[in-house]
């Protein structure tokens, strides 16, 4: 039996039957307790809303924008039809097109799942697990590997069906009786039984490739390529996943945003690119009078970066919370389903072990505050000083004139660590040109704790001579057309 839910963005939500019994499972439900904006809470006091909620929002607008993608299709197809001016050959041709790229009822139910556990793959603060700690593991030991949240989002849909036999069981009812009311199957049982297998796996990896943006190989890359960006659209990044957020945020940052979702949404309809190497590729298209309300996405998204998701004080709260959890990483054990057996792991392991993964939530700083192990002792005191407000300062900075890569990070950074602090103006000065030079990536990449002394901005020159400092640089992503590059110092009392 559907459900409705009162969603404070979207109003009345009303969801399928399969949706409610995988948000009613543990491995959803724990995204109560992630935050959708990480450190953002502690800078925006009203900022305190959870992936759960967001789930269920992008959910809502995945299935408006896939029934509203179909019913444009139906009418476009009508009015080929009524078309006098196109010659029959033509007619054919695209409505053999039109009937590629129609969805189904398992299609659109697909997409809704798609839409709901797109972000069950993120831990503990959102983005600043699978993104700054992910990279900090990574640059402290370089056997582990990077990771992205849509990869374990496709690894923990999967745990969640096997841990939940009738959530399983529900989605293989559904998919069937879909299937078998779409067309009829004619054969022996063992024939509907090696169709019942395949069209099962042949959905679920639909599903993950929906989550990811992208499908799984090249030759799917045909009238349907469109359904892959309605949930992660890697061709323009403008989707139901951003449509969601960006309006959330607004509203729990209590900034205003004046693009209108619902509107862009009744204007889109299904396009084909017609390209010579791929001319079945589909694609999703938009009318030109909308060009005022996607600037206003732009506008929403710039302006979202600026004011939260790259505060200063933020970033600074997000870099001791990312320490914090690195110091914590080789001393807090994290159990497992064989844990009786004595099988842990550790955080930056975790992600291999969906058993453990499902534990990984905000609560983590408080376990490691709670622990009376005293190898934690250096993670508890960064937690502290977030609640006592005694965070990295901010000292400076300053636009790159080059974009950056990752290939020559390492040897920058290498350099950054032998200049150090120069007391000579002269050469801080040509030290600070020599770095707009030579920095290179816009990453999220920053040097680790008390071991490099960095200087970029002048004003750092000044301070030497009063107090010791740590700095950090961290290298920001760009942002529509903005590079910024920031230093961060750890402010130590006087003695």
């Amino acid at each position: 039996m559907s459900k409705i839910f009162n969603d404070s963005i979207h109003g009345t939500i009303t969801l399928h039957p399969l949706l409610i019994k995988i948000i009613d499972t543990r491995q959803f439900q724990r995204l109560r307790n992630i935050k959708q904006l990480g450190g953002c809470y502690f800078v925006y006091p009203s900022a305190s809303h959870n992936r759960f909620e967001h789930s269920i929002g992008t959910c809502f607008l995945a299935s408006k924008l896939a029934h509203q993608l179909r019913a444009r299709l139906e009418e476009d197809k009508m009015d080929l039809k009524k078309d006098k001016k196109l010659s029959n050959d033509m007619k054919e041709k695209y409505l053999k097109k039109f009937e590629e790229a129609t969805m189904t009822d398992n299609d659109i139910l697909c997409i809704e799942i798609a839409g709901l556990c797109h972000d069950i793959g993120h831990g503990p603060f959102s983005h600043l697990f699978d993104r700054l700690f992910n990279k900090a593991i990574h640059k402290k030991h370089k056997t582990t590997k990077e990771w992205e949240h849509e990869d374990v989002s496709g690894d923990m849909l999967e745990y969640l069906f096997e841990n939940n036999p009738d959530v399983k069981a529900e989605f293989e009812k559904t998919i069937i009786e879909k299937t078998i009311i779409e067309k009829t199957i004619i054969g022996d049982f063992e024939s509907y039984k090696n169709f019942k297998k395949d069209l099962i796996k042949g959905k679920f990896i639909f599903i993950k490739d929906l989550i990811k943006g992208k499908p799984s190989s090249p030759e799917k890359k045909n009238a349907r390529s469109y359904m892959y960006e309605i949930v992660a659209n890697k061709r323009n990044e403008i989707d139901v996943d951003k449509m969601d957020y960006f309006a959330r945020d607004c509203h729990g940052l209590g900034m205003k945003s004046n693009f209108d979702h619902l509107r862009f949404i009744s204007q889109c309809r299904v396009m084909f690119l017609e390209r010579s190497d791929n001319p079945d590729e589909s694609t999703i298209a938009v009318r030109d009078k909308e060009e005022y309300n996607l600037y206003e996405l732009f506008q929403t998204r710039i302006g979202l970066f600026r004011s939260a998701y790259y505060h200063r004080v933020n970033k600074a709260i997000e870099l001791m919370l990312t320490d914090a959890l690195v110091l914590a990483n080789d001393h807090l054990p994290i159990p497992t389903d064989k844990s009786l057996s004595g099988k842990t792991v550790k955080m930056s392991e975790a992600y291999q072990d969906m058993s453990a993964y499902e534990k990984l939530t905000d609560s983590i700083v408080d376990v490691i505050l709670m622990s009376t192990n005293e190898k934690l002792t250096e993670a508890k005191t960064l937690i502290k000083r977030i609640y006592k407000r005694q965070l990295y300062k901010c000292v400076g900075s300053t636009a790159t004139k080059q974009e950056l890569t990752n290939d020559n990070i390492d040897k920058i950074e290498e350099k950054l660590k032998r200049t150090g602090f120069r007391k000579k103006t002269s050469e801080c000065r040509n030290y600070r040109l020599t770095a707009e030079k030579d920095l290179t990536t816009l990453s999220n990449v920053y040097t680790s704790m008390k071991k490099t002394v960095i200087t970029i901005m002048n004003v750092i020159r000044e301070k030497t001579q009063r107090r010791r400092l740590c700095c950090y640089l961290l290298l920001f992503k760009k942002i529509s057309r903005l590079y910024i590059q920031q230093a961060w110092i750890e402010k130590r009392p006087k003695k």
